[in-house]
């Protein structure tokens, strides 16, 4: 079974997702690609330990594991 194309999407949307995420972390506004509404992104983890990356209507979710 030839894995190379699943590999290669999970890949680039790796890599989109970190690029997301740097430009979120400088202060840079980004879009969401579905409704075209601001990003935010929240690190404040409290007891899950975890951030998050999302639009205003919820079309996009992100949810990122913070460790040490």
């Amino acid at each position: 079974m030839d894995f190379s194309k699943l590999n290669k999407k999970a890949s680039d949307s790796f890599h989109k997702h970190r690029n997301m995420l740097k430009k979120l972390a400088q202060g840079k506004a980004l879009k969401c690609e579905q409704c075209n509404t601001m990003l935010t992104l929240n690190l404040a983890t409290g007891e899950s330990g975890k951030g998050i990356i999302k639009c205003k209507q919820g079309c996009t979710d992100i949810e990122l594991e913070l460790g040490a």
